[in-house]
């Protein structure tokens, strides 16, 4: 009962935050605090509607407050309108939510598998997973809009550090005394406890749904710890570096390979390279990303060495490695039969045996999102991620990128790399990726204020911005809207 009070009490937080902040802050603060701080379990399953659970009811109870109070927003630092004005990406969430339906209406047989038999989708069905596609992507639209100018961005790098920070003192109480504080406030755990055992000691979950998910989040925080060090002075930089020094600490400690391996290619990139270099690797990673299917498929990616060099470093861990790759090519396999729009919800993508027995193990999002929703879908939602990176990769100059915007790149290329092996698909992920979506429309920041303006300026807003080797000065940013982009035109 308490798990369901505390979702359903969480309008009341979005409201004072929204009274109290100004709105990108209380946009970030209402989705990440909700995440991170919500159960798991809990919330009420509408007829005819999505559930209301924790990645609902903040993203909603934000979008209906800001648009309630978008007459008295100021225009400067917003931008217009509530659906993007980018036409790759109008076109891309529009195909996500049409293929919702397209699986539907295309699944309407009955399947059978031994004893077991799993009746047709509905247009009940339909509206339900059309309603689902257009909630996941929420916090990118309201991301879009808040999030999307520099100082916004550096705003939101410090709320996951801050976040990261704070949350770190409950996961180590949990490395210490085991993973309880679910139980303790909520009066269940949410997942596996011989999961959570690892390496004679705790890995932590806190109010997450697997301990996997907190150690991901802990790696974005460690790349917008490293990002902050490198935009303030010299008194902030070093309290920054030590926040990156403890949260690092706390990732090794939450004992999750798969995070700690994204952590080490990524935050040397963060902490060293150039603006140019990061939103380069960050590009490649998402390319990477999204062709991994295909290259699986064509027999490009070297499995067996994987797994070998798995086993080598931990042979319990190398096993569970080989049988997720064995199960993650079976359902390929099966996807191939409905390879446009999948095979839908309820189970009927998964393995079953000759007893109807359901043998699949799915844990990476990408083959379960082919599974359910075939390449249409997979490729809608994971160009929506990756999209922006890409885009601001090949006008980096031109838009005048600077490390706070590659940084959020680095995060969320790091954290769709963790989506290959496991299923942590998390609102999160969608608002980072949306403020990075919103920075694509802004286009061309002039560096100076003699910088010819070309169209709708707002105010200048003075901050400071470092490189790891020689500190620069304060410079003034006056925002400008580029002639030749045509998604940043106002209308």
């Amino acid at each position: 009962m308490f798990p369901t009070i505390a979702i359903l009490s969480w309008p009341v937080v979005v409201t004072i935050l929204f009274q109290k902040l100004k709105r990108p802050a209380a946009v970030a603060i209402s989705i990440i605090a909700a995440y991170l701080l919500l159960p798991v379990e809990g919330g009420i399953d509408l007829p005819l509607l999505p559930p209301i659970d924790k990645n609902t009811v903040a993203v909603v109870a934000a979008l209906f407050i800001a648009w309630q109070m978008s007459r008295t927003d100021i225009k400067a630092q917003v931008l217009d309108g509530w659906l993007p004005r980018h036409p790759g990406l109008r076109l891309l969430i529009i195909i996500a939510v049409a293929s919702a339906m397209m699986t539907v209406v295309l699944n309407g047989d009955q399947v059978t598998y031994g004893t077991v038999v799993l009746p047709g989708l509905r247009l009940y069905d339909a509206f339900s997973a059309m309603m689902g596609a257009a909630l996941m992507l929420l916090p990118l639209i309201l991301a879009r809009k808040y999030l999307a100018h520099p100082e916004q961005h550096i705003l939101l790098l410090s709320i996951l550090c801050i976040a990261g920070l704070c949350y770190s003192l409950l996961a180590l109480y949990e490395v210490r005394m085991s993973p309880q504080l679910n139980r303790m406030v909520y009066g269940f755990f949410p997942h596996s406890w011989a999961q959570h055992l690892r390496g004679g000691g705790f890995r932590p979950i806190v109010f997450l749904s697997h301990g996997l998910q907190l150690a991901i989040f802990f790696t974005g925080t460690i790349i917008a710890a490293c990002a902050l060090m490198r935009i303030y002075a010299e008194k902030q930089r070093i309290l920054y570096l030590c926040a990156a020094l403890w949260l690092f600490m706390t990732l090794v400690l939450a004992k999750s390979i798969g995070a700690l391996a994204i952590a080490l290619l990524l935050v040397p990139i963060a902490a060293l390279l150039s603006v140019r270099l990061q939103i380069l690797a960050a590009a490649i990673l998402a390319i990477l990303v999204v062709s991994y299917p295909l290259s699986r498929g064509a027999g490009w990616v070297p499995i067996d060495r994987i797994q070998s060099i798995a086993t080598q470093i931990d042979p319990q861990r190398g096993s569970s490695l080989g049988t997720r790759l064995y199960h993650e090519e079976a359902m390929l396999e099966k996807a191939s039969a409905r390879p446009l729009f999948g095979w839908g919800r309820w189970g009927r993508s998964r393995i079953y045996d000759e007893n109807g027995r359901d043998v699949s193990i799915a844990d990476g999002y990408w083959a379960i999102s082919i599974g359910v929703g075939g390449w249409v879908k997979f490729l809608s939602e994971f160009l929506i991620l990756g999209g922006a990176v890409v885009l601001l990769a090949i006008r980096q100059r031109t838009y005048n990128i600077g490390i706070e915007t590659s940084a959020l790149a680095l995060i969320v290329a790091g954290w769709m790399v963790d989506l290959l092996p496991n299923s942590a698909l998390t609102p999160l992920l969608w608002l980072v990726a949306g403020a990075l979506w919103g920075r694509v429309e802004l286009g061309k920041i002039a560096q100076t204020a003699d910088e010819p303006e070309t169209q709708e300026v707002t105010p200048r807003v003075r901050y400071s911005r470092q490189s790891h080797k020689n500190p620069v000065p304060d410079r003034q940013l006056t925002y400008a809207r580029a002639k030749p982009e045509p998604q940043s035109r106002k209308h």
